[in-house]
């Protein structure tokens, strides 16, 4: 009986490290980026004191946080989605730069839209940017058979040149010749903004609430529903009347799709104009972000909301301390690929159990027929 309790009880605690191990992956990710903080010559102890003052420290601090975690939650969302649904959109980022590139078509080619309609226009313009951004991986996958996964990584440059290329060209601005950016917006196509707390902008109230339609999207729909039942087994969900390819598809058109939006808010709402490399790495991050939230789109706001602190400290403790750049988005990836690593330790451990568990059945089925 005691050894069974103990067994009983290690399961338990295996079972707990497997379902937090998105956090322990991103503590784990942290020490290690404190160590080689520690190689440049800053204490540890000073690193985490200036992560958690430059991103936490005062309300400008936590208004820049908060900003940084807008784009985040909300691509991070939709990378939820499309990963509930087995699609392997990694693509985020040349759709967010998309988006900020339809924003900058609709404020530029209709300057005079008064800003009730001219928002909704951008986050809608966006929003298609970005879905029809991944749609190309879509057709790749479904005329030629070739993986989304290697697609969308592509794109990601391509996104990102496309943008360089319209603010070098034909969006150029006629008066800033500094550097490749467009012409000022109207003020009326540009989000609210609160200069007492770090400029922080009306897109987190946005971004909050499309984690809260997600989650309730993916969790509480008969849509959600077939999602969640293909990413799980496409043979076995054929069987209840849902279509694998079409979920496929939808699910790789919202994950495009809210990642354009989270590019049309970053740019309306930290910029008046766009810029070159705008968005870099947001979306990366935002991938980050969706394993981190166990790609749960209500996780995802804890977890976008510490990928934004965590910008923001690096931002601040570069300017206080001097850490290079280089340093601090090496820091950066070696958390991400911790959270990867643990995401894909707590996948191996569920796939063995399932098989385990098949092998078990088989077996059972085997002794009964012997018996019989």
């Amino acid at each position: 009986m005691r050894g069974m309790g103990n067994g009983i009880g290690r399961k338990r605690i295996l079972d707990v490290a497997i379902n937090f191990s998105p956090v322990i992956s991103a503590f784990i990710g942290i020490l290690i980026g404190a160590c080689f903080v520690a190689l440049w010559g800053v204490s540890p102890i000073m690193f985490f004191a200036e992560l958690v003052k430059g991103a936490l420290g005062d309300r400008l601090a936590v208004g820049s946080t908060l900003n940084n975690a807008a784009p985040l939650l909300i691509a991070g969302s939709g990378t939820a989605i499309a990963f509930r649904a087995g699609a392997n959109n990694i693509g985020q980022e040349g759709q967010l730069f998309l988006g900020g590139l339809g924003a900058a078509t609709v404020s530029l080619l209709i300057p005079n839209l008064p800003g009730v309609i001219g928002i909704p226009a951008i986050f809608l313009v966006s929003f298609i940017f970005g879905m029809a951004f991944a749609s190309i991986a879509v057709l790749f996958r479904l005329l030629k058979g070739v993986n989304e996964l290697l697609v969308t990584l592509l794109l990601n440059y391509v996104g990102t040149l496309l943008v360089a290329a319209m603010v070098n060209g034909p969006f150029r601005s006629a008066t800033n010749v500094s550097y490749p950016q467009t012409d000022a917006f109207g003020e009326q196509f540009l989000l609210t903004n609160w200069p007492q707390f770090g400029y922080m902008h009306s897109g987190i109230f946005i971004a909050v609430a499309v984690v809260l339609v997600s989650g309730y999207f993916l969790w509480f729909t008969p849509m959600g529903l077939r999602i969640r039942n293909v990413g799980l087994s496409p043979e076995a969900s054929r069987t209840t009347g849902s279509n694998p390819t079409a979920i496929f598809v939808v699910a790789m058109l919202i994950s495009g799709g809210l990642s354009g939006l989270a590019g049309g808010v970053e740019v309306i709402g930290r910029s008046e104009l766009l810029r070159q490399g705008f968005g870099a790495s947001l979306g990366f991050d935002s991938l980050a972000v969706a394993l981190l939230g166990d790609i749960n789109p209500f996780a995802v706001l804890p977890a976008g909301l510490f990928f934004g602190a965590l910008r923001t400290g690096m931002q601040t403790m570069q300017r206080s301390i001097g850490i290079p750049s280089a340093l601090l988005d090496l820091v950066k990836g070696v958390i991400m690929i911790s959270i990867m690593v643990g995401g894909a330790i707590k996948l191996y451990v569920r796939l063995s159990g399932v098989k385990k568990q098949k092998r078990q059945v088989e077996d059972d089925n085997v002794e009964t027929s012997k018996e019989q």
